[in-house]
């Protein structure tokens, strides 16, 4: 398995997609201003903005709060990431329980067996559901979170496979995807639906209307565009994290094995109104979503994990 081929493409695919969220900021704020200075046209509009003709107030606006929005992430991303629920650090500078230590021990072994030049920060959530994450900007930031429910139901090399699933999503460079497309694209359809709404009423340029007309429309093409981004970079990623934890365990059944339990765990309980906190549902291991789940089917991943 080549990984520096699969972290420079994630890297790519990374910042591709930021500069994506970027420019579509920047679109609605042009659109936006269009209509604030009342454009004869849009295009006679655009170029006033863009030749700064006239000085794009809301371009240049949204422009810094897309920014601000992933320098926010940067900073912050443990505590979003872990929002919503009871969670601990395992520390190994202070005494550790039973459970503190073998959860430890094992990232220990996973970070010597993949011959990881960085350890990640290791956390026990609260919950009652099976799950795992992983996020961080880079390797050297970089958090494992398991759930209780998880840690308790699962036999130690399913744990293992698990923790080892999420270390591979480090090592591949893509968490800070999963980090920001989640909050950015939050965001960004927040404000597509408000900026429709700017400047209600009254006679105005055929420009601004038209420009009017692109914000509605984009109301109901963004979010479609969003679910289908994060479906398909979350689904490639998943099989590549799903085949890293194979890599390293040597082994793909305990990660078969996982997945099943997993899976059946969701399928017999009912934990939508339980976790609060909508920006880790691309990162979990598994989503229990069934219609334009961010993640490939359990079937699909294990058939993958077989290599049929």
């Amino acid at each position: 398995m080549d990984f520096q081929s699969i972290i420079s493409q994630n890297r790519a695919k990374t910042n591709a997609v930021l500069l994506t969220y970027i420019a579509i900021f920047i679109l609605i704020g042009l659109l936006v201003d269009i209509i604030r200075i009342n454009a004869t046209s849009l295009s006679a509009g655009f170029v006033s903005l863009i030749t700064f003709k006239v000085f794009p107030i809301v371009s240049v606006c949204m422009l810094l709060v897309a920014l601000g929005i992933i320098y926010f992430s940067i900073q912050n991303f443990t505590g979003i990431m872990l929002n919503g629920s009871t969670y601990k650090l395992i520390d190994p500078s202070k005494v550790l329980s039973k459970t503190e230590r073998y959860l430890y021990e094992i990232l220990e072994e996973l970070i010597k067996e993949s011959h990881n030049a960085f350890t990640p920060k290791l956390y026990i959530m609260e919950a009652p559901y099976m799950n795992a994450f992983a996020s961080g900007w880079n390797a050297d930031n970089s958090l494992i979170a398991l759930t209780t429910a998880l840690i308790h139901n699962l036999q130690r090399d399913e744990l293992k496979s698990v923790m080892a699933h999420e270390l591979s999503h480090i090592r591949h460079g893509d968490i800070r995807l999963t980090m920001c497309v989640g909050i950015l694209s939050n965001i960004m359809l927040l404000v597509a639906n408000s900026a429709v709404w700017i400047f209600l009423g009254g006679n105005r340029e055929k420009g601004a209307n038209t420009a009017k007309m692109i914000l509605l429309v984009l109301q109901f093409i963004l979010p479609i565009f969003t679910l289908f981004l994060q479906m398909y970079l979350s689904r490639s990623r998943e099989y590549m994290a799903d085949s890293g934890a194979a890599y390293i365990m040597e082994d793909s059944r305990p990660m078969i094995r996982a997945l099943q339990k997993i899976s059946g765990d969701y399928s017999t309980n009912d934990y939508s109104q339980i976790d609060t906190n909508p920006t880790r549902r691309a990162a979990y291991i598994f989503d229990s979503s069934e219609v334009f789940s961010t993640h490939p089917s359990i079937q699909n991943r294990i058939k993958s994990l077989l290599g049929r």
